[in-house]
């Protein structure tokens, strides 16, 4: 399933019928528990998170929790 960008209203993507705001690297619906990155486009399963890259479901979590700053190496 190809992952198609949301369309962005004043920030926020729409998701089952709400409207959910994406500043961060990771954002889950609190509704349906879909996750969306901070561009609005739906992420694959959580199941599937680091499948190629071995990564956990808490290493990629853990991006959110770091300054924009430490991210790009500032």
């Amino acid at each position: 399933m190809a992952r198609e960008p949301k369309v962005m209203v004043g920030g926020k993507v729409e998701c089952c019928g709400h409207l959910l705001e994406c500043p961060g690297f990771t954002n889950t619906c609190p509704h349906c528990g879909t996750d969306y990155n901070w561009g609005g486009q739906r992420l694959a399963p959580r199941c599937q998170w680091g499948e190629e890259t071995s990564e956990s479901v808490s290493d990629i979590l853990s991006i959110d929790a770091q300054s924009t700053d430490d991210l790009l190496g500032g």
